[in-house]
């Protein structure tokens, strides 16, 4: 079986939410996930809208952490891609 080996939209959701437990910038997440501006704020909209994200204002800068909600769906998550790696045949 040939494995992608680019990141799918699951992973990208892991990576931002990862992230952003204990707080981050939009633009610490945009660098460290490599994503266009574009992609980012398409990923934050619909993270923000499940409420798996949170905006925390100090001053006028916007912190992204992640909520309970959003903890729980990063668990599930990883353990879905370990459990899927684990079943991966070389």
């Amino acid at each position: 079986m040939v494995v992608n080996t680019r990141r799918c939209e699951i992973e990208i959701i892991k990576d931002i939410l990862s992230l952003a437990v204990k707080g981050a910038k939009k633009t610490q997440i945009l660098y460290k996930t490599n994503l266009s501006y574009t992609q980012l704020q398409e990923y934050l909209k619909f993270l923000l809208n499940s409420n798996s994200l949170e905006i925390e204002e100090k001053g006028n800068t916007k912190i992204y952490k992640t909520t309970s909600k959003g903890l729980e769906t990063l668990k599930d998550i990883n353990k879905i891609l370990s459990d899927l790696q684990a079943k991966t045949v070389y």
